[in-house]
């Protein structure tokens, strides 16, 4: 089985996304690499993994724009939800 190319990044195992894209990994949801995107789960319910995605908005405008960005956000947002 290959590795699928994730660009400079190494293959990383993600819940959902897409590591060099929006993705949910052990514990948190952000964009990339990009620090002041990520969400943290633990010791959060999902109401309040919700408001800081919320809170977030205009930092991860940016990070939304194209159609494999809004894509894996919305995965890992269906993800989140479900499984949260």
């Amino acid at each position: 089985m290959s590795t699928p190319d994730t660009g400079n990044f190494k293959a990383t195992r993600v819940d959902a996304g897409a590591a060099n894209l929006w993705h949910v990994h052990e514990g948190h949801f952000k964009f990339g690499s990009i620090k002041e995107t990520r969400v943290n789960f633990a010791g959060r319910t999902l109401e309040q993994i919700m408001e800081k995605i919320a809170e977030n908005e205009p930092i991860n405008a940016p990070y939304t724009k194209t159609d494999n960005q809004k894509r894996t956000y919305e995965d890992c947002i269906k993800w989140i939800k479900k499984n949260c």
